[in-house]
């Protein structure tokens, strides 16, 4: 294999030099064709923003449309004639306007019970209610089966269970607001050839750019890319389930990752292609396992004995780099274990709703955190530390409700990091040239200084794809991601793809509102939120609007480890856009 990539590379190199050759025996073809790649160079810098808009529009109204028919799976039936629809697998029974069913009764407790609906059958739960919960009399004491026809009472308000099809009349289903499927093809179809376009003129402006430099891995990247990328579509189309839209999105950040790397550091564009096969798979294996709730709530035990490990060995054989331990090297390659860890913290925050209400399911919760955060403080990785715990406030809140609780853990949080900005030398250094980098600009500051006045020498629509001079500053393609954006695709393009971040939170909020399981509801808010915190550090730190922390832009900067974690974390957010679709407990019909 070595020696037939040799031989390519020899060819590609006779091949340079005939052209060469060509080209200093005529001047003026020279000039012609120069001047040629100039011109093509003015137009592709106005099509750029055109495209990325419209093809985050298709992709973005087609998933806000993704809305399916809102289903009941069975009914509460009270004494005036009233029918309580159950919309969720579970479903919380309270006081408090939070609750699912709120029940605006002084005699209910504000969180009183939980009626779970799992493989077909239906469990009702006390959750420490101070007036009871009873079925046909009997007093439930922790969790009983319910069939239907039986009297539930909650505190003595009584009510039958009755399945969905035998509600009563004047039963109403609602229907599908969907487009139809060929109707989203058809926009995914032109989303997927809008995407394709975008790359091909931007792998030949690249190649265009680099001129002598160009290496063969700059074109063979991105034919293979783009070749994988029609395979993917052509496989979805002919298996045809569900809507591929979110992973269109991703495919079109990691193309713009791949510009980024082959501007600044080509050497690293396979190790970088191979990290997003890696990704896809991940992608593939969480959102098979998340599919079935039963499986995925098991599994969480394992991910997180296997998140205590990771970060073990990262604090006894992990090496230091830029003031941060967070590498373990493991002679063949180096990764980063907190970026793993992000996954099974998330997984860790799901559970049924039935546990979320009791308090030692949530200190459970609390101390596992609080060992990821700690160690990473240990690793001195700070801007992780924040994308956790802005992570963990997000689960604790859905988990709880409980803002009195959460805010005493932030004021904790939050003179923690007093003191650890006070006392670690290396993170106060960050601090004390927060807001004022132009006073060190070639010292402390230089990396957020260049980085401005990158993103400004691009202007709206950018200098073209490897005609960038931040590529030649120290982490331009991983830690200044965002300001690479800037200068060499334009500030159009730039904040676009800072709004696609945006809009991963908002699409989880979107999705969590009818999913039938609190395990997709946290999963996928969890996710977004790690996602969107991330991406702020990245966009905001280089440009001196928080302090630098070093952190990578999702799915664009480069990075094994968070192409890997990224992907997976992204499975969490698509399954709760795939309740509907979901295999095992998504079946209970």
């Amino acid at each position: 294999m070595n020696g037939l990539w040799e031989n390519v590379a020899k060819l590609l190199e006779l091949c340079s030099a005939k052209v060469a050759g060509i080209f200093a025996g005529n001047a003026g073809l020279f000039s012609y064709l120069e001047m040629t790649a100039g011109l093509f160079t003015f137009l592709v810098r106005g099509i750029f923003p055109l495209l990325t808009a419209a093809v985050l529009f298709l992709c973005i109204s087609s998933l806000l449309q993704n809305r399916k028919e809102d289903k009941i799976w069975g009914y509460l039936l009270a004494k005036d004639g009233s029918r309580i629809p159950l919309k969720h697998w579970e479903n919380s029974l309270g006081r408090s306007k939070m609750s699912d069913i709120v029940i605006a009764f002084a005699f209910v407790s504000r969180s009183h019970a939980v009626l779970t609906f799992r493989n077909g059958v239906w469990h009702i739960t006390d959750v420490g209610s101070k007036g009871g919960v009873e079925v046909n009399g009997a007093k439930v004491e922790k969790s009983d089966l319910v069939n239907y026809g039986d009297t539930i009472s909650f505190a003595g308000l009584e009510m039958v269970l009755a399945p969905a099809e035998e509600a009563g009349p004047g039963r109403k289903e609602t229907a599908p607001v969907s487009p139809s499927p060929l109707d989203k093809q058809n926009k995914s179809g032109l989303a997927f050839t809008l995407i394709l376009l975008f790359q091909i003129l931007g792998a030949v402006q690249i190649c265009i750019s680099l001129g002598e430099g160009l290496v063969p891995a700059v074109p063979v990247t991105f034919l293979i890319f783009i070749l994988s990328e029609c395979l993917f579509y052509i496989t979805v189309c002919w298996w045809g389930r569900g809507s591929f839209d979110l992973e269109l999105l991703l495919f079109f950040l990691c193309g713009l990752g791949l510009f980024n790397i082959a501007s600044a550091n080509p050497d690293f564009l396979y190790k970088q292609l191979v990290a997003i096969y890696l990704g896809i798979v991940a992608y593939t294996v969480i959102g098979a396992v998340i599919k079935d709730p039963e499986r995925a709530r098991k599994l969480k035990y394992a991910l997180v004995a296997t998140a205590v490990v990771l970060l073990a060995l990262n604090l006894t054989i992990g090496e230091t780099y830029f003031g941060a331990k967070r590498w373990v090297d493991l002679g063949f390659t180096t990764f980063q274990p907190s970026e793993f860890v992000k996954i099974a913290f998330v997984m860790a925050g799901t559970a049924t709703l039935d546990r979320l209400l009791t308090t030692r399911n949530m200190t459970a919760f609390i101390i596992f955190a609080g060992v990821c955060i700690g160690a990473l403080v240990l690793m001195r990785d700070f801007g992780t530390v924040v994308v956790f715990f802005g992570a963990f406030i997000v689960i604790a809140f859905m988990r709880s409700g409980d803002l009195r609780t959460i805010a005493f853990i932030s004021s904790g949080a939050a003179i923690g990091a007093l003191a650890v900005i006070s006392f670690i030398p290396y993170i106060a250094s960050r601090f004390a040239v927060w807001g004022k980098v132009w006073e060190y600009a070639d010292t402390a500051g230089y990396q957020q200084t260049r980085t401005m006045i990158a993103a400004a020498s691009g202007g709206l629509m950018g200098v073209g794809t490897g005609n960038g001079f931040l590529a030649n500053v120290a982490a331009a393609e991983t830690d200044l991601a965002f300001g690479m954006l800037c200068e060499e695709w334009g500030l159009l393009v730039a904040l676009m793809i800072a709004l696609v971040f945006v809009f991963f939170a908002i699409y989880a909020v979107f999705l969590a509102k009818g999913c039938r399981s609190s395990l997709y509801a946290i999963a996928a808010c969890g996710a977004a939120s790690m996602l969107l915190l991330q991406a702020a550090l990245n966009i905001l730190g280089p440009m001196d609007i928080l302090p630098l922390t070093g952190i990578t832009l999702p799915f664009v900067s480069r990075g094994g480890s968070s192409m890997v974690a990224t992907w997976g974390l992204l499975a969490l957010l698509k399954s709760a856009g795939n309740r509907f679709n979901a295999g095992g407990a998504g079946d209970m019909t």
